[in-house]
Order: structure tokens, then sequence, then C-alpha cells
């Protein structure tokens, strides 16, 4: 049997500009960090001639390939060749999708290492995020940008630029005491809204140039938070999520509503800033408190359910067992 573990995510800024008819045009950027909060794959041979999948509350059980509903796991399986091979595929996750974390491109990357290591090749972080981006941006045509499936297979806290034919990443390195600062920073919040980001990405595609003014302003962000997490500059690193937020409402989309208009003031009137990650009006919200607002913010925001999660340095791994 092969396990894989792949990280979910957090976007910071730059997000949305990783978008195909954005990024290969014009050069996409991100900042963004993995969290402690995983999907993972079990794959194995079915030796009953089909394959047997098993994810959220659903049970397939299929002789052939098209007859897959899940597009991940069809997709993943004819990218690898494997449409021969009778398998069985479950998908766990810590938290449930379309929550605006970067399930989709973790499930995709989990799924791909474990065909992988199933056909006894070990590839790298590098390979997985390009065959992830293919399946999620080309084969399904925009159900996710670059963002999700790169920083999701390489972890940690990372920019990455996104251009025609190509994704690289690098490290922001920060000191031990400003990793604690940011973390001490940092609170989420989960408000039970999941969509998926494909209609709102048909939108944002379908206007893209209108949009593009605000695609670059976004762009720009990451950068600049970049470099205010290397200064040790915790207030502008606050700002700068807040202002990715408010960027993104400016955007053709499914990104702004009344509820996110009330959220992301009442968190503003105590000197926090808030931002609901993804490509839509997402289920989470992540507040960052530059100056140790969390009680106020946490009485504000009571009608939501804290969650618990922390920063993770490490992206997809695999084990066979």
């Amino acid at each position: 049997m092969i396990i894989t573990k792949t990280p979910l995510r957090i976007p910071l800024a730059g997000g949305l500009s990783d978008i195909k008819l954005f990024a290969e045009p014009f050069g996409g950027a991100t900042v963004s960090s993995t969290i402690n909060k995983f999907t993972y794959v079990n794959l194995k041979e079915n030796l009953g001639g089909y394959f047997r999948l098993r994810y959220q509350d659903v049970q397939e059980k299929v002789s052939e390939l098209e007859h897959i509903k899940h597009d991940l796991i069809r997709e993943a399986i004819r990218l690898m060749g494997l449409e021969n091979e009778p398998l069985d595929i479950v998908i766990m996750s810590d938290l449930a999708g379309e929550s605006g974390l970067g399930t989709s491109g973790s499930v995709t990357v989990s799924l791909l290492n474990a065909m992988h290591r199933y056909k006894g090749e070990h590839v790298s972080k590098q390979q997985l995020l390009e065959e992830a981006s293919h399946i999620e941006v080309d084969i399904l045509e925009g159900a996710s940008g670059y963002h999700d499936p790169s920083i999701c297979a390489l972890g940690g806290l990372k920019l990455i630029e996104y251009g025609k034919g190509s994704i690289v990443g690098r490290d922001i390195p920060l000191s031990t005491t400003m990793r604690q600062r940011f973390q001490d920073s940092l609170l989420f919040f989960y408000g039970g809204r999941h969509h998926k980001s494909k209609p709102s990405l048909d939108l944002l595609s379908g206007n893209i140039e209108r949009a593009i003014p605000t695609l670059k302003t976004i762009k720009g962000l990451a950068y600049e938070l970049e470099q205010a997490f290397l200064s040790e500059d915790l207030a502008q690193v606050a700002c700068l999520i807040g202002e990715m937020q408010n960027q993104k409402q400016q955007l053709p989309g499914k990104f702004l509503d009344d509820y996110v208009l009330d959220i992301t003031k009442r968190v503003r009137d105590l000197g926090a800033y808030a931002q609901l990650p993804g490509g839509k009006i997402s289920a989470f919200v992540i507040v960052c408190c530059p100056n140790k607002e969390h009680d106020a913010v946490r009485e504000a925001l009571k009608d939501l359910t804290e969650v618990k999660l922390e920063l993770e340095t490490e992206g997809a791994k695999a084990l066979e067992i």
C-alpha cells in the first residue's frame, strides 16, 4: 500500500495572479504557507479487477476509467497511464473540501505522488506540482490556478512565480523570532461556507481584460509581503494580508457579499486584518493581529468557530508499506 500526505495552505498575497490567462502573458506571483492540516491518499492494487474509490461520503466501484465521477482521480489515473491497473484509492482530509484552503491542489498532488510510487517512481516535488497544475489548469480548464498544487507540493512559506511554462518557488527565510511572532499573530475561524472555485474563476477569466489592472496590483502585493517578512515588519505584513482581501473584492467573480463586508469590517475596526482565502468566498477567515488584538477579535467573531492551525514547513510526502 502507498500512503501519501500533502499539506493544505493559506494564501497571504498574490492569489489569483496565478490563473493562466494572467500568468502566461504577465507573470504571476504569490506568497503563501502550508499549514498543519493535510490530505491523505491510500492506494493499492485491486485484485477484483475494478476501481474502488472512497472520498468524503462517496464510494465508487467501476470497471472503466470513463465511469469515474471524481475528476481529479480520473484525470490523474489517465495522466499516469494506469487506465488498465485496477486500484483501491481512499482520499481523506483533515478539513472539508471546497473551503478555500487549497484542497483540490493538495488532493491532486497526493494522488500523483501515490501513483508514481505505485509505479516504482520517485519524482521531485517540482514534477508533482507541474503535473498537478496541468490537470487542474489545462485538462480541467481552470478548476484552479497554478498556486494551490505548487505550494502544497513544495511546502513552507514561499514566494512562487508563475510564467509561461515556468513555476519557480523560493523560500522566505524567517528568523526564529519572526516566525514565532507571525504564528502568534494569526487566528483562524470557520464560517461553514463551502463552494467550488471554478464558477468564480470562470467569471474572472471571462472578464480578464477588466481585471488586469487589479491583478497587476495583487501580483505586486506578493513582492511587498516578501520584503515585509524579510524586514520583520509584522505591522506591514498584517496590512498587506488585509490589502489582498481589499483588492480581491474589486475583481469580477464570487468574492464579495454582505457577509464578507461584515466580517472584514468587524476585524478592521479592532485594528486587525482579515482575509477570506481562495478563489471564492471561502469557509475560513484568516485574521492577522499585529498588536495582540486576539481576545477582542475572538469576541467580535464569536458567531464563527475558531480553528487551531499552525504553519507547516514540509510539502508532499509518500510512504510504501
